[in-house]
This record gives C-alpha cells, sequence and structure tokens, in this order.
C-alpha cells in the first residue's frame, strides 16, 4: 500500500514523524539508497508540493536526498523529519547557489519552487553538473523557459519537466494501443477537458513559524500572506490554468501529436476578489491534424468540486470516446452503437469489458439499460497505478540520469506546452481569438 501525502501543509514541522507516516521499516525503504547505481539528489523547494515530490522518489530505489533548500525554515524542518523516516539526513540550505557551490556530490535537483524562480534555479543547476527535474510550468516568461532548454542542451544534462500523464501507464495506454494502434475513436473530432476545485480559504501558516517581513522582501514577497498565496499573483506564477489546465493542454499535445492553430479563451476573477488571475478559464485550442480539424474544450474552474469529478480528458471520435484521468473511476471508454466490434481487443487484453467488470459486481440499472438500448458500450482500462502519481515520472527521469532510459517529456518538448499556456493567458486578456506562428514553438 502506498501513503499519499496530501498537497496540504503539515500542521506543524514535525508532524512527519509522529502522524504514523513512519515507513522506514519497510524493505522496500530499506533498500532505498543500497544499489550500485545510488543517486545524491537535492531538493529544492520543500513545500507542499516538493515535499510530495520528495515522499514519491524515497520510493524509488538508490535515491537519497542528501541537501534541502528552501527560504522558510518551517518547510526545511517538515522535510528533514520526513527524511528522517527513511533514515536519511540532509544538509539544510535557504539559498540555492550557496546550496550549490558546498555540495559536490550532487547528481540530480528536483526543483518545486514558484513558477518565477523555476529559470534560474534550473539554469544554475544544470551549470553545475545537475540533472535537473523541474516542476510545470517552467517559468513565467517564454525567453526564460526557453533559456532552460537552451541550458539543458548547451550542459549535456538532462532537464525533466513535470508533466506527469505521460509517465502514467495509464496514459501511456491510451495514447499508444488505444488510439494509434487500435484506432478505437476513429477519427477524433473533439476532445473536453475538465479540471474543478471547490472553493478553498487562502493558505495560512502558523504565526509562531512566521517570517519576518523584511526578510520576505529579500527574497521579492511582500508579506507572509503573498508568499504562502503567490500562486494568485502574476509576479510569481501563471495563474489557474497553467496550475491545472497545462496538465490538460499537454495530455492534448500529446495524443493528438501536434501542437493547436488558434486559441479563443475566456473567464474572470468571479470569485477570489482579492487575486490577481482569473479562478475561471476556458479555453478553446483548434488542432489541425492529418485526420482534419481537432476541437478542444478545456476548462479550468476553482469554485466548485463539480460533484468530485475533479479532473479528466475526454477524447471524442466517429468509433468511439475514451475519458482518461488520474483517478481511475472518472476513466471509460465507449464504443459507438455502428462501430466495428470491439472484442478482438477485449481478447487482446487492450481493454476490460464491461461483462468481465460486472462479474466482480452487481450491475447498476444504467449499465442495464445501456446493454439494453445499445446506445453506447462501455469498457475499461486493463491498466492499473498502484503508485502515487508522481512516481512513475520520477522513476522515468532517475532511469534516465542512470542511462537507463530516455525522459519522458524533456524540456523543449514540455516547451510546446509552454506556448499554449502563455497564449490561453494572453487570449484571456486580449479577449480575442489568437493564432500561433511556428517560430513560436522553436527552442
Amino acid at each position: 500500500m502506498f501513503i499519499m501525502i496530501q498537497r496540504r501543509e503539515f500542521l506543524e514541522a514535525g508532524v512527519a514523524a509522529s502522524a504514523g507516516w513512519v515507513l522506514a521499516s519497510s524493505p522496500a525503504n530499506l533498500r532505498a539508497g543500497a544499489t550500485d547505481d545510488a543517486l545524491n539528489v537535492a531538493l529544492i523547494g520543500a513545500g507542499a508540493q516538493g515535499r510530495t515530490l520528495m515522499q514519491a522518489a524515497l520510493l524509488i530505489p538508490g535515491i537519497r536526498f542528501v541537501a534541502v533548500c528552501d527560504i522558510w525554515r518551517y518547510s526545511r524542518n517538515a522535510a528533514r523529519n520526513y527524511l528522517s523516516t527513511y533514515k536519511q539526513e540532509a544538509a539544510e540550505y535557504a539559498d540555492c547557489h550557496e546550496m550549490l557551490s558546498k555540495e559536490k556530490g550532487l547528481h540530480a535537483a528536483i526543483i518545486a519552487t514558484p513558477d518565477f524562480l523555476h529559470a534560474e534555479q534550473t539554469i544554475a543547476c544544470l551549470k553545475a553538473g545537475l540533472h535537473v527535474y523541474c516542476e510545470k510550468p517552467m517559468s513565467t516568461s517564454l525567453e526564460t523557459a526557453r533559456s532552460m532548454a537552451r541550458a539543458a542542451k548547451e550542459t549535456g544534462k538532462l532537464l525533466q519537466i513535470g508533466y506527469q500523464r505521460r509517465s502514467n501507464p495509464r496514459y501511456q495506454h491510451v495514447q499508444s494501443v488505444l488510439l494509434n494502434t487500435a484506432k478505437l475513436a476513429g477519427r477524433l473530432t473533439h476532445v473536453s477537458g475538465q479540471w474543478n476545485q471547490g472553493v478553498k480559504d487562502d493558505i495560512g501558516w502558523p504565526k509562531k513559524f512566521a517570517m519576518r517581513d523584511e526578510e520576505l522582501k529579500r527574497y521579492g514577497y511582500e508579506d507572509m500572506h503573498v508568499f504562502r498565496n503567490w500562486r494568485a499573483y502574476r509576479k510569481y506564477s501563471l495563474g489557474r490554468f497553467a496550475d491545472f489546465g497545462a496538465q490538460q493542454v499537454d495530455a492534448v499535445n500529446w495524443f493528438l501529436g501536434g501542437v493547436p492553430a488558434s486559441v479563443l479563451a475566456g473567464g474572470g476573477i468571479d470569485y477570489y476578489k482579492n487575486h490577481e488571475w482569473p479562478d475561471t478559464v476556458m479555453a478553446i485550442l483548434q488542432y489541425e491534424t492529418a485526420g482534419g480539424p481537432v476541437r478542444a474544450l478545456l476548462s479550468v474552474q476553482t469554485t466548485t468540486a463539480g460533484g468530485g469529478e475533479m479532473t479528466f480528458e475526454h477524447f471524442m471520435g466517429t468509433e468511439g470516446s475514451i475519458k482518461i484521468s488520474e483517478s481511475p473511476k472518472w476513466t471509460k471508454v465507449f464504443r459507438e452503437p455502428h462501430a466495428r466490434s470491439w472484442d478482438e481487443w477485449v481478447r487482446q487484453g487492450y481493454l476490460a469489458s464491461k461483462e468481465q467488470v460486472a462479474a466482480k459486481k452487481p450491475a447498476t440499472s444504467e449499465e442495464e439499460h445501456v446493454r439494453e438500448t445499445g446506445v453506447v458500450v462501455p469498457y475499461e482500462l486493463p491498466i492499473v497505478l498502484n503508485k502515487p502519481l508522481h512516481q512513475p515520472h520520477l522513476e522515468n527521469f532517475f532511469d534516465a540520469a542512470r542511462g537507463k532510459a530516455r525522459l519522458a517529456c524533456p524540456a523543449e518538448e514540455a516547451l510546446r506546452t509552454e506556448v499554449v499556456i502563455h497564449k490561453v493567458n494572453h487570449a484571456l486578456d486580449a479577449k480575442k481569438m489568437l493564432t500561433f506562428e511556428p517560430d513560436e514553438f522553436r527552442v
């Protein structure tokens, strides 16, 4: 069983060691760091997302964190306490450049700082000889994003961007097997993507661990509220579409094998009046594919959980449709009533039929109705991911660092997604359709 850290802050810096997350007794954990190709890793940015990545990486044999860098001592303490459950001890730093000057045995870095810091820190790590896993989005400007890709090429070091769907075996199965080999959907015509998040208060902090305003100003933040809620401000982030919709843009680019020709976007600050970025964004991307035009409607909203259906991408075609999500319960495959039989693909293990699933649980009235009317025929994926969502992408990164794999999402590939994200934001501000030029996607 894998224990997932929720993307929320620890209540106290020492909670990790006392909240039942002590995993060091597991044989898999005892093996970590004991392999011949062990990698020494630095974590830069030890906030909620950084610790989520750290937790997933610790499940990979041979990964040892030897340095943790974050400007907030509270976050460093939380990371240190969690590492202690794996019998790992890391040096602590507030400054990335100081860390790089002192830590000479590093092989790789995981960067999970606010968006505006990614480029500077990534390039510094690459030039110091480290392979880098950087959270998405790459940077708050396209020019600095391109400079990251160029630095990776110039140094010969690896730069993986955190579009983790590309390493998810369920997504890989849909892209490679169902869409490209079996061509179950027929001609793709539409994509619908949704990301819902319920209303949340701005992020707080334990008052006794607050940083002083004068100290925060040295790092570019006005105060603790801005520091803790940096995603709400244009100076530090690319907004909610980059937070959530970016993963969906990347999946659509990947599955369609190209980039869009135009974008039309709408949205606004409908609820969080103290934020600078829209809390609701809807973007229509038009792709010109070999099979014909494909229109993708991607919607991000942070004012409702939408009945719990948090996120999915629905690829719709003339023969069938595939609704894929990182959450298996929202993943379904449907055959159009006029389409040829899919029994061959069930026999080959490409799909699990509803009858196979029904043998394990009672059918619902809705499923019985589908069988009777033949409106659509539902199937499910035979692929199960029993790991934290980020772990396969980190495994791919570390395997590539060991010379055993190719990166699933290198910087030059991620840049194609970054261009779209920036253009969506521009279309939002311009309130009109914008087109893409081929040169925009070049490093």
